[in-house]
Order: structure tokens, then sequence, then C-alpha cells
């Protein structure tokens, strides 16, 4: 078995072996340092230091979000002992999540380099002092995240130098000031805030790197050091659509993330084209009656204008993506019409929805999914369609990155009939089938995956047809998880199967409606 990376203390032993499922320590002696399991997504380490330092001082805090896990680090061996003595018998709730807290075989966390010489204390960040650079986490990222949004909010704070934004886990971007002092007020302001009303959510820490490294500059990195844009340094050639927030910082009301919205909607040219219909001077005057429902339809998007269609999928598998696979996930909730799946960025991918509806459907359901491994990221791209740009790539797999399925028989929404039937839910680990050759046996089914090898069903379900007992053409079946049910659905969803006189039929799968009408929701 492989060693821990480094970060995770001086032994670089692997722990998993020593504690049980039910949290146990086996013979694991006890240490200053505590393995965390199960933390929840979004969670910092503050908000760790904050659900134990009841038990004495913490003295660092490192976390693995992707697999929620951590290690905290207290000053005295006797106060990680309570902690775990305590967690025995009683939760410790982390973000409103229970926590586990076992004992690490390690005797201490390897600190970053810039850590080493900072003074210790409970506050952790102050560990190894505030940095002039920032992690920003956007939860619930619906619109384009680009370096123009990121660079309009923070360049209120400051002089930023350079931004980066990746999609390792979710939405992130760096961004780095020009000194420590404005990325201090900038992180005091916008922590918590909405970019627009109600979604992108802004979590923000102080960064553990000391410098943004900036290969190219485009829509996901730029170095505003250089006056590669024809502006003056620090600032963007388009003007960003949230001065709001300096106005209203200004004037002593803090971040509003309602009047950073009604400021973007003063912008007759909105680059994102999402039609927002506010008036700007509510953004710099709190008793202007500003509604925040300005602009949008019931869905919670932006009517009007910008009827973009087209969704950024990132976090995929590059090795195992291809056209067809999504294809088979998005279409139960609308018509596709075009997919590309990017060949020089890998694990993103845009796919084209033939209408707006469809496309929200998407994002709704299948956001945040576990895909193949990973967590899925969607969001509205600034593009309304994808287009042909010269000769068209292959992917790992040999199949072309572009596909167009706007004449597909598989889209399920070509008649208001057909779209009545399908139903909107969440991936589940129950997939409904239906259209397979009668009469189909639970061992032919079983064969359509393990063939495509794809993950192996738990269980199947037979339903007899009415009138004809015998023509069993549709079920259920069911996977261990929800993830192997959705990776299975994408590589099994529209599989040819031959009926008993040498019929084709096309196996078509889509998620079944649990039970519990609050499964998932």
């Amino acid at each position: 078995m492989s060693k821990r990376p480094s970060q995770w203390g001086d032994s670089g032993g692997d722990y998993k072996r020593r504690r049980s499922d039910d949290g146990s320590t086996h013979s694991t002696p006890p240490s200053k340092v505590l393995h965390i399991r199960n933390v929840a997504d979004g969670a910092r380490e503050q908000d760790i230091i904050q659900a134990v330092q009841s038990f004495g001082k913490v003295s660092y805090v490192t976390l693995m979000p992707r697999q929620r896990q951590g290690l905290v680090e207290f000053d005295r061996i006797d106060a990680a002992e309570t902690c775990v003595e305590f967690n025995r018998n009683r939760e410790i709730n982390v973000c409103g999540r229970p926590a586990f807290f076992n004992f690490s075989v390690s005797q201490n966390i390897k600190r970053p380099p810039h850590a080493l010489n900072a003074p210790g204390n409970q506050q952790q960040f102050q560990e190894y002092g505030p940095n002039k650079i920032l992690l920003m986490t956007v939860l619930n990222p619906m619109y384009p995240i680009t370096v123009e949004v990121v660079h309009s909010i923070t360049a209120q704070y400051g002089s930023v130098q350079r931004i980066a934004i990746f999609h390792k886990n979710g939405v992130q971007t760096l961004v780095e000031f020009g000194s420590v002092e404005q990325a201090v007020r900038a992180k005091s302001m916008l922590d918590g805030a909405d970019i627009y009303a109600g979604c992108c959510t802004l979590k923000i820490e102080f960064s553990k790197t000391d410098r943004v490294n900036v290969v190219a500059n485009n829509e996901e990195s730029w170095d505003y050091t250089s006056d590669a844009r024809g502006a003056p340094h620090g600032h963007p050639a388009m003007p960003g659509p949230y001065d709001a927030v300096a106005a209203a910082a200004a004037q002593g009301y803090g971040y509003d993330p309602y009047a950073a919205h009604a400021a973007h909607a003063a912008h007759a040219q909105d680059p994102y084209g999402y039609g927002y219909a506010a008036a700007a001077a509510a953004a710099a005057d709190p008793n202007a009656g500003f509604d925040p429902n300005a602009g949008y339809d019931q869905s919670g998007f932006a009517a009007g204008g910008g009827e973009s269609a087209v969704l950024m999928v990132y976090n995929l598998d590059q090795e195992k993506i291809n056209c067809e696979r999504l294809f088979n996930i998005f279409c139960p909730y609308g018509n596709v019409a075009r997919i590309k799946v990017f060949v020089k960025k890998t694990g993103a991918a845009m796919v084209q929805m033939d209408r707006r509806e469809g496309a929200m459907n998407a994002l709704k359901w299948l956001n945040q999914a576990i895909f193949m491994g990973n967590k899925l990221s969607l969001s509205f791209s600034r593009h309304s369609t994808i287009e042909d740009r010269g000769l068209i790539g292959s992917l790992p797999d040999g199949t072309p990155a572009v596909a167009d399925y706007q004449t597909s028989r598989n889209n399920r929404f070509m008649t208001p009939e057909a779209s009545r039937k399908n139903i909107m839910v969440h991936p589940t680990k129950l997939l409904h089938f239906y259209n397979a050759p009668p009469p189909v046996t639970s061992d032919e089914l079983k064969k359509v995956f393990v063939d495509a090898q794809a993950p192996v069903p738990i269980r199947f379900t037979l339903f007899e047809k009415r009138g004809n007992p015998g023509a069993r053409t549709t079920g259920l079946i069911e996977w261990k998880d929800e993830a192997a049910a959705l990776e299975a659905m994408s590589i099994c969803n529209h599989s040819a199967m031959v009926g008993p006189n040498g019929q084709p039929y096309t196996l078509k799968l889509a998620f079944s409606q649990p039970k519990n009408p609050d499964h998932h929701q």
C-alpha cells in the first residue's frame, strides 16, 4: 500500500489500516494529531478549529476536501485524547455534519514552508500569517466565473496582480493582491457574499502558496502586471459589473450582494447577456427599494435576454469520457443539440441543449454529482452555441471530440407527449429500464453491463407486461450507490440488444423516482 503524501505528517505512514468502521483506534498510540473523516463539503480550517477548540489549543489544521478528510494538531496530547474520548459517545459537528476523530500515526503535521517561522496559536490562519493570495471557492456556480468577474469584485480592495481559475474541486480561483493588507480587506468584505443573487456564493481563505502562476492570459487566468490587455496595470479593459461593492463599502454599508447585482444590471452591455432589469441607483442607495428578484423568472434564472442553452462541464475523466457518454446522462433532462469535449483542456466539455429549460434542468439535477470518481461542476457558458472551428480532434478512445445530436432519435423531448413521460430527479442508485427485447432476463441485462466494462448492478426487478405476462421489457436495476449507477448509465444507456427473432432493440435507462420524495433533494 502506498504511503500518504508528506503534508499529512512526518511519519508518512498509512493509518487507515489502524481504525475500523466503528471509529475505534485499534493499536494506534495517542498523538497530538487527529485524523478527521466525513468532513463536510465546503468546510474550512477555521470551521474545524471552532468545532474542537473547547478541548484545547489547536496548533494546526490541514484539509483534503476531495477526500472529505483532514488532520488537526493540538498543542497538548491530553487535549487530543479528550477530543477522541468525547467523540466515541457524542457527535462533533463541523458545518452541521458529524465528523469522526481518531488518533493519527503522525506526531505532527508538516507545515508549508511559509508557515514554519510564524508563531503558532489557536487561530489557524495566524499560524502562518495572512497571505496576499486568496483562495476563493465559488459555491453553487449558476453563471460563468471568468477573470473579468473575479477582477470586478476584487479590484475594489486593492491592486490585483494575478488571477487563476481552476476546477479540481468545484469552481475555485486564486487572487494575488499587491499586499497582505489588501487581501485581508477583500476577504473581510467578500467572504460569504453572493456574486449573483442567490448563487455563486464566495467562501474565502488565505492561500498557502506564495505566488499565482499564470501561463497564458485568457478567460481563466490573467497576469495584470503586464500590459497585455492594452489597459492600465491592474485593471481590465472591459469595465466590471460590480462597482456598487466599493460604493456601498465606502459609505459604511459593507458588502451587499444584491447591490452588486443591481450594479451589474446598470451596464447596457452586459458581458454575459443575462438581461438584468434593475435600477443602478439601488446599488448606491440602500433605501431605494431594490427588488432582488427583479430580472429573474420563477426558476431563479435571469429572464429576458441571454437565453444561452450551453453548459460548461468540468471535472471529467479525460480517459473515460466521450460525447456519447455525456449525451447518455444529459438526455433525460432535455434534448441535446451538440457536445464538445475539449482535447487540450482536459477534463472539460461543453453541452448544448436545444433550449434553455433543458440546460437549467441538467444544471439543477446533475451539478455536483459524483461521476467516474469526480464531482461534476456545471455552469452556464457565455457562448450561445457550440461552433465548429477547424479540424475536429479525437479523444483517447478514438471517437470525435465534437458530436451533433439534433436529429438523434434518442432525444426524449421531441413531442409534448414524450416530454411528459420524463421524470426529473437527481442521480439515484436505481435505474428504470425500458424498450428491452421480450422476454428479457436478468442474465441478459447483466451481460450488457459486463460486456461494456461498466459498473455491474447488484439487483434486478423485471415487470410483467399487462395482458402478456411473458413480455418482460421493462423494470428496475439497482447499483451499490448513485455514482456507480450514473457511470453505468453513461456507458450503457441506448445499448443495442437483439430480440428472439433478430430484431434490433435500443435499451433505454432513466433514473427512477425515489420512494422518499426528500431523497437527494
